[in-house]
């Protein structure tokens, strides 16, 4: 059994539609009243015209009109399969209207009452009866497409039976077709808006008894492919369709992946329990992926995309609110530096990844810390948890998802291997989940990403590789899976979004270099930070993450290294300090190795630099003090006050509220506010301390005001009065 297609590949032309439907609009436009009343019209002017001695129109002459137009009426009418009544109707209006005139030519004139009378009566009919035939019409030709369509999806289910009997050759043959479902597609070649294609069809398939599953029908989908003729780049994917024995044939006629799909600028808030858009199927349907409570692997070879597609899925995790980021890469951070460049630049607030490692030590320090955080926060969220009536941590902006990415597994030593595969066996509770990427899912040269990790990784990504073993390796060893050359270019891939469905062929969405830029500045206000109970988990590797970081000169702020046996330059004499030479001159003119302008640069470098808040005193304090040691305070001075030191301690980056200064000091808010501005601090706009909390703006102290005034205090550029030094 056969049928008559649209030739795969070619977009269906809509112009005979749009013509045919441009003179329906025309012809109906005037409606059934004021197409009878022209029609009238017409007999009444033919008629008056007619009976003119000048003119002397015979009567025959619209009688032969009249049964010309009708005898065509009725038999267009016939050939297009419209009811009886449809055809009796048309035929009518025809001799009805050439009738009468004929009639009034005969008798002398149409001027008399009666037969305008009868011409008025007729023309009411008409109005009247035709949008009721013309109802019967609609209902006729909506019959007429149906049973079309019936005939052409019989035809069409038939000849698929049969393939799938011939090709599969089931025990028991009976394969039966249930359903066919089309994709019609927008065609991105078409100059027209609305201008659809047919791209492909979905087959729901009934399996006969005893004669296999989706899996015997997706080892042959390849040869089924060819015995249906489909183009190039076009393939057939095989599902379970809702139990064991129903199938759903995903046929591809178009490919849709044929060009580049872009990721766009959607920088709109997402959350981790979402579904996150990475790319396109063969159907035209959305790839997907979740990551709350999945471990997650991606391989591809050089050159295959695998780079852009990570970058891609960074960029999903950063418009989520509730999720941080965390990276080890050993290639220098090249992976992850795009996304902080906005943060070095001071065009962010804080860093878009919120911690690097790119050493051995580094990268142990993060995972230690992360395991510490795992006990931690099953302990410090136990109530929250019972609450929420779950046995693991949710997911809040106060409380956020924890994602480390690793790029380059393979290459990374075994110390550090072993401690990602106990994070991603004990973790999951915690709502820390990792991120392993590859070059290859094989061994190479012993190196090689650890099964266990493949092993809890539910969501698998392979981008373009070069040997089937790599997808086997990855994906199982199953029958059916697709086969590496059948992802012809950079972009294209194979993805399972979750272990109960199979894997599919998908074009992840095109990212532009500036793309990593503009994620990080568009989601620096609502990006989160990590909460306190998880930084407790070990304050002193947190804190001083970058600090780290920009001592070991990755991120391209590490000082050139002095020449070895170089003498010490010589220290300038102290200048004392008179009436002409205020203190501030005299500071800024000290050398001592710079200390004032380093201690200064420092801070304003920390500050802008994701400052870390500390138990006693924060790293911008401890890093101050150390380029200040050598700096003599000026008359008592130089001692940051007891209250001032509250404030630094209960700080956030953005600040401290009054009301948090209250509690911590038990003194109200007026003393409070008379004290500090003793020292140059006055109360700031309301604002959230925890930029990614719920909590409510209130009035308080600015982060930066705090360092500022104390950093003036340090250097004795502002005195402390007594009554604000003994205030506590």
């Amino acid at each position: 059994m056969s049928t008559t297609t649209a030739a795969p590949g070619r977009p269906q032309s809509t112009k005979t539609t749009k013509d045919k439907k441009r003179r329906q609009r025309w012809s109906h436009q005037q409606g059934p009243a004021l197409g009878a009343v022209n029609a009238a019209s017409a007999a009444l002017a033919v008629a008056s015209v007619g009976t003119l001695p000048e003119v002397g129109l015979d009567w025959w002459w619209p009688a032969a009109a009249g049964a010309v137009g009708a005898t065509a009426s009725v038999t267009r009418s016939a050939t297009s399969g419209q009811p009886w009544g449809a055809r009796i109707f048309r035929g009518a209006r025809w001799v009805g209207y050439t009738g009468w005139t004929a009639a009034t030519l005969a008798t002398g004139g149409p001027w008399d009452l009666t037969t305008l009378g009868i011409l008025a009566g007729g023309t009411t009919a008409a109005a009247v009866l035709q949008p009721v035939f013309r109802s019967y019409e609609i209902a006729a030709q909506d019959r007429q497409q149906a049973e079309d369509r019936i005939r052409t999806r019989r035809g069409l289910a038939g000849a698929w039976e049969a393939r799938i009997n011939r090709i599969c050759k089931f025990a028991k043959p009976g394969v039966r077709v249930t359903d066919i479902a089309e994709w019609n597609m927008p065609d991105p070649h078409s100059t027209e808006p609305d201008a659809t294609r047919q791209t492909g069809m979905s087959i729901v398939v009934e399996l006969p008894a005893g004669g296999g599953s989706w899996k015997t029908l997706a080892a042959k989908s390849e040869e089924l492919a060819s015995d249906a003729d489909l183009p190039d780049g076009c393939g057939i994917e095989v599902a379970s369709h809702g139990s064991r024995r129903r199938v759903v044939l995903f046929v591809s006629q178009v490919d849709a992946l044929a060009e580049d799909i872009p990721a766009g600028d959607d920088y709109s808030p997402l959350s981790i329990y979402d579904d996150m858009p990475v790319g396109m199927y063969r159907t035209g349907d959305y790839a997907h992926i979740n990551l709350k409570w999945s471990a997650a692997a991606l391989i591809g070879a050089t050159g295959s995309g695998k780079s852009a597609h990570l970058s891609l899925v960074m960029r999903q995790l950063l418009r989520c609110t509730d999720t941080i980021v965390m990276g080890i890469d050993f290639n220098g951070g090249k992976a992850f530096k795009p996304f902080l460049q906005p943060w070095l630049d001071g065009r962010t607030s804080k860093p878009a990844i919120d911690w690097v490692a790119t050493t051995e030590k580094e990268a142990k320090k993060m995972l230690d810390f992360l395991l510490r955080a795992n006990e931690v926060r099953s302990h410090r969220y136990s109530d929250l948890m019972a609450q929420v009536n779950d046995d693991k941590v949710p997911s809040t902006p106060a409380i956020p998802h924890v994602t480390v990415i690793t790029d380059e597994t393979a290459d990374l030593p075994m110390s550090v291997k072993n401690k990602l595969v106990e994070l991603s066996n004990r973790s999951r509770g915690a709502s820390i989940r990792p991120l392993t990427c590859a070059l290859r899912a094989v061994s190479e040269g012993g190196q090689q990403v650890p099964k266990p990790l493949l092993a809890q990784a539910s969501v698998r990504t392979a981008m373009r590789v070069n040997e089937d073993d790599e997808l086997r390796r990855l994906f199982g060893y199953v029958r059916g899976l697709p086969k590496a050359d059948e992802m012809p270019e950079p972009g294209y891939g194979l993805i399972q979004p979750h272990p109960s469905t199979p894997p599919r062929i998908f074009r992840g969405f095109l990212v532009k270099p500036s793309d990593s830029d503009d994620v990080a500045v568009a989601t620096d206000e609502r990006r989160p930070v990590l909460d306190e109970a998880t930084i407790n988990a070990g304050r002193d590797d947190y804190t001083k993450r970058w600090q780290r970081a920009h001592e070991a000169g990755w991120l391209g702020t590490k000082p050139p290294a002095a020449p070895r046996n170089e003498p010490r330059p010589p220290q300038p004499p102290p200048v004392e300090e008179t009436a002409e030479r205020p203190l501030s001159l005299r500071l800024d003119e000290i050398d001592l190795k710079g200390a004032a302008q380093k201690a200064r640069q420092r801070r304003q470098e920390l500050e802008e630099k994701n400052r870390e808040t500390g138990i006693d005193r924060c790293e911008i304090d401890v890093a101050f003090d150390e380029l200040t040691a050598d700096l003599e305070p000026a008359h008592g001075s130089g001692t940051v006050p007891r209250i001032l030191e509250i404030a630094l301690e209960q700080a956030t980056d953005r600040g401290v509220h009054t009301k948090v200064l209250e509690n911590a000091t038990g003194l109200p808010a007026t003393q409070i506010r008379d004290l500090l501005e003793q020292i140059g601090l006055t109360p700031a706009d309301p604002f959230r301390m925890h930029p990614g909390a719920d909590a409510a703006k209130n009035r308080g102290y600015l982060r930066s005001a705090l360092d500022r005034v104390a950093a003036e205090i340090h250097l004795g550029d502002t005195q402390v009065p007594p009554e604000v030094r003994d205030a506590l």
